[in-house]
């Protein structure tokens, strides 16, 4: 798969700039939606249901002994961020080194003081789990310099789109595409319109669609702009935007802030999130809610497909979600830096999309991948020599 595969069934044109702040609302549709939009939307969803995963690697250098690493997770509150750093902790284990997995705590400041007390520690590495670089850029200098390496699992660099013109600093990253693509074009260009997609074919682009934005955080708020963005080329649909923040959603406030918009927007049949959390932490529960009180067709959509989300959809809260692959990110992550403790250049973890609805969910109790990559662990640990 190229990396503008998902992109060009869409016909995405993604914007590289787009308000920071919720709140936004178009008054009505536009127009009708153009047939070819909708066919492009329902292809670009049966292709996504059948999932995007290639082969796995199948070479690379034995494990690097005697490695002290850190994973550094956003929050062990946010499966987006726990899950790929506790596979990146199991991965850790396998290849022989002392791993600490540390809790970010959702609080920029708790960062950047795990990354000097990494460096104060003289660990050979940290690997970031939703903690961006732009928000810990001076810390990630610091630990550079004492010769700690960075790694970016899901986490942007420094010369994000929002960064007027930063420069990268992570030592390496995580590639997600045969033209090994960063995190950013991952969750850009497949993840955030991929969503939009499945609204468009599902209401044949007639959606009154509240788009819920969580604009404090840099990769969150690239999702909106995708999902935006392939949502204004849908001109039969209407869109209220809502922002909201990493205090709303680890403050309790998600229920009352979604209840709020579904009371002043009373015709809206679709609620998207940019990701699970928001469900799982009030979200859902006001979906619910408004669906007792006469709304039984109101749609809710999520993008991570964790074992939450999984059982949301089987009980019929949550509509439908994108799946990624986290703990085999934190896998694919460890064996990355690997190869960058080994001198060896980066390749295609295989990693693609999966999504889900409740006629389309993965065999288990969480999405992990499709049949192309089934088996990652034991494939790893035989590239490493551990097997």
């Amino acid at each position: 798969m190229t990396r503008t595969r998902i992109a060009t069934v869409c016909g995405v044109l993604l914007a590289l700039t787009l308000s920071a702040c919720g709140g936004a609302s178009s008054d009505g549709p536009s127009g009708t939606t153009s047939d070819d939009v909708i066919e492009q939307a329902k292809a670009s969803t049966e292709l996504a249901f059948a999932g995007t995963d290639r082969a796995l690697p199948t070479d690379g250098p034995p494990a690097q002994p005697g490695k002290t690493v850190w994973a550094l997770a956003c929050s062990t509150q946010a499966a987006g961020c726990v899950v790929p750093a506790e596979g990146f902790v199991a991965a850790s284990e396998a290849l022989g080194w002392d791993v600490k997995l540390v809790d970010g705590k959702a609080d920029p400041a708790v960062y950047n003081s795990q990354l000097r007390a990494a460096a104060a520690a003289k660990v050979d590495a940290v690997a970031l789990f939703g903690v961006d670089c732009s928000v810990v850029k001076a810390s990630i200098q610091e630990v550079q310099a004492a010769g700690v390496l960075v790694y970016g699992g899901n986490a942007l660099d420094c010369d994000d789109r929002f960064s007027d013109g930063g420069e990268p600093l992570f030592d390496e990253y995580l590639r997600f595409n045969e033209d090994l693509v960063s995190y950013e074009d991952y969750m850009s260009e497949f993840v955030g319109p991929t969503i939009s997609d499945w609204v468009i074919a599902e209401t044949d682009g007639t959606a009154e669609v509240i788009l819920m934005r969580q604009n404090d955080n840099a990769t969150l708020r690239m999702v909106g702009d995708a999902q935006a963005q392939r949502l204004d080329e849908c001109d039969g649909c209407v869109v209220h935007e809502l922002a909201f923040t990493a205090a709303d959603l680890f403050g309790g406030k998600m229920q009352a802030k979604a209840t709020a918009a579904l009371q002043q927007f009373p015709n809206a049949d679709v609620v998207m999130v940019p990701a699970d959390s928001a469900i799982t932490l009030g979200v859902g529960a006001a979906v619910d809610q408004a669906r007792q009180s006469g709304r039984e067709g109101l749609l809710l959509t999520g993008n991570e497909g964790v074992a939450s989300s999984i059982t949301l959809i089987r009980g019929g809260t949550q509509s439908y979600a994108v799946g990624r692959p986290l703990t085999w990110t934190g896998w694919a992550a460890a064996d990355g830096l690997n190869r960058l403790f080994a001198g060896e250049d980066p390749v295609d973890s295989g990693m693609g999309i999966g999504s889900m609805d409740a006629d389309h969910l993965p065999e288990g109790d969480v999405y992990d991948g499709n049949p192309a990559s089934a088996g990652y662990d034991d494939n790893y640990k035989k590239i490493w020599g551990v097997a």
